[in-house]
């Protein structure tokens, strides 16, 4: 088993390697700047196989932070809720058309212009496998724990550990014009129950950020019927 992951970071490193580079590289596929947040998932597992060992959760941030023109900070964040941590960064610069590369000498990290993601690098004696997709507004990525021969005495050492991240940018507040608008002219909400017979309750779909409808109840004033004097 140990033979098995020695040969892990040297096949991959093949996968990727390096082609002549380009001057201009397609724009980066993920948000500069805004964190991704979301929640983790961990399970850990016997390395030569078996029943899951331990499972939890935690809140976890990916972020991409432009260092300079040409380099882009990569971290990986996550709190666990029964209070373990995570924190891991790489800085990546353009390689070759389309593709991100990233700086690191434990292993090689790659981000396509589609938005692939691929790390393959070696911590304290464990494999850190990262692979997944980012895009402009979520990504889905997953992290492999596996310990090599160098893993001494961890009390991990036997177990091989997946990190599932989803994770997402927030979704935007209102505008500070469409909350000026809604002050003076509430669309939906009654100016006061003397005006309404009787306050309804509609199922309303409504665009949300990033595409997509969303169905929600909104209130609908039913006007008081004239009387005749």
């Amino acid at each position: 088993m140990n033979r098995t992951h020695c040969l892990i970071a040297p096949l991959l490193a093949g996968v990727l390697a390096a082609a002549p580079a380009l001057a201009q590289p397609d724009p980066f596929p993920a948000t500069i700047g805004a964190p991704y947040t979301g929640r983790m998932t961990i399970q850990a597992f016997p390395v030569d196989g078996g029943k899951r060992l331990h499972r939890g959760r935690g809140d976890a941030e990916l972020r991409f932070s432009a260092v300079d023109q040409d380099r882009i900070l990569f971290s990986t964040k996550a709190a666990l809720d029964d209070g373990g941590s995570l924190d891991l960064s790489v800085t990546l610069v353009p390689e070759r058309e389309g593709v991100w590369r990233g700086l690191s000498d434990a292993g090689p990290t790659e981000v396509t212009a589609a938005g692939r993601v691929l790390s393959v690098t070696e911590t304290d004696g464990f494999h850190m496998i990262l692979t997944g997709r980012i895009g402009p507004e979520k990504g889905d990525l997953t992290l492999r724990r596996i310990p090599t021969e160098h893993a001494g005495s961890a009390p991990d050492a036997g177990m091989l550990t997946v990190f599932r991240f989803d994770v997402s940018l927030p979704a935007p507040g209102p505008s500070p014009h469409s909350q000026k608008d809604e002050k003076h002219e509430p669309a939906s909400t009654p100016k006061g129950r003397g005006e309404c017979e009787r306050i309804e309750w509609r199922l309303v779909n409504r665009p949300v950020w990033g595409g997509g409808m969303s169905l929600s109840r909104e209130p609908r004033c039913v006007p008081k019927r004239p009387t005749n004097d």
